[in-house]
């Protein structure tokens, strides 16, 4: 396992994905039968009821066709992608409450209501939903995105990583606790990355003293450290470990 760093990016107006991230799109609930309409459905084909009628081997055919392999007894309907396969598989087709609902579909009377019943840790914003390639994409246009515009969360290192270590000798305090900051869940200041600027310049100047092998394993941390750290102080937002 290895350490990772991020800055607070939604301290800032100017993180670009601060509206999607915190704009909620579907909430989970425990009691779905409570909230009636406002529930998402899904539509699951009954697989073993397809085959009693259709027959194991035109059901397979069809199965084929989309290139599913279930590993139980129900698919999701939208899965299957020919139209007339959709058609022959409806009799076997039901909706299924879900725990979800679609914040959109609420009313703006319940929406506080239906928060307030939500499972917080299992909400999903709208940048959840945003494709792979679109976050990307923001992110390469977005100037908290620290890590050579690939995002606003990079890696610190392996958990062997010599940097602490090497900053505990030179006496050098915040990185020779990135482990208990980690740990103890600590958000650093912008205070902080002056401080963290400075320690980066005192094992650049103090590294070379362990050999070239040293400062190759320790380059690529410090630069993207070095990354963090400016990109902390332009935005005044903080930063942590984990």
């Amino acid at each position: 396992m290895g350490l990772n760093m991020a800055i607070t990016e939604l301290n800032s107006e100017k993180a670009l994905c601060k509206k999607k991230k915190m704009t909620l799109a579907k909430v989970y609930v425990d009691d779905p039968a409570k909230w009636g309409p406002l529930v998402e459905l899904d539509r699951i084909v009954d697989l073993k009821k397809a085959a009693a009628k259709l027959g194991q081997d035109k059901l397979d055919e069809i199965l084929k066709k989309s290139r599913l392999k279930p590993e139980g007894d129900v698919i999701h309907a939208e899965k299957v992608k020919d139209a007339n396969d959709q058609k022959t598989l409806e009799p076997f087709t039901s909706d299924v409450k879900t725990n979800w609902i679609l914040m959109e579909k609420v009313p703006d009377s319940k929406k506080k209501e239906v928060i307030a019943a939500a499972k917080m840790n299992n909400s999903v914003t709208e940048w959840d939903l945003v494709e792979f390639d679109d976050m990307y994409a923001t992110c390469a246009k977005c100037g908290l995105s620290w890590d050579n515009k690939k995002g606003c969360v990079g890696n610190f290192g392996p958990s062997g990583s010599p940097v602490p270590e090497l900053a505990k000798k030179n006496g050098l305090t915040l990185l020779s606790k990135v482990n208990e900051h980690a740990e103890g869940k600590k958000v650093l200041t912008s205070k902080d990355a002056e401080k963290l600027l400075s320690e980066i310049k005192v094992l650049r100047e103090k590294t070379p003293a362990e050999g070239k092998m040293m400062v190759r394993r320790i380059e690529g941390t410090l630069n993207r450290l070095e990354a963090l750290a400016n990109c902390v102080k332009e935005y005044d937002v903080g930063f942590y470990f984990f």
